[in-house]
């Protein structure tokens, strides 16, 4: 990860939209301003595409141990 100070700011955007295909997205930005141990703002972001159907997803309960 990045080095921060007390000082750090994080801050996230959270954007949706649709494709003119129909296909849906999540796309999720973050933001580090810290400029004592950044010289520039640090970015990255995450994609998610929603899948038309519960394919792929088979949540289970959790269990304790």
């Amino acid at each position: 990860g990045v080095p921060y100070s007390e000082n750090a700011v994080l801050t996230e955007y959270y954007n949706t939209f649709k494709e003119p295909n129909g296909d849906q997205w999540l796309v999720i930005t973050t933001l580090v301003q810290d400029p004592q141990n950044l010289t520039q703002p640090f970015i990255t972001s995450t994609h998610f595409k929603k899948q038309p159907d519960q394919k792929g997803f088979q949540p289970t309960p959790c269990s304790a141990r």
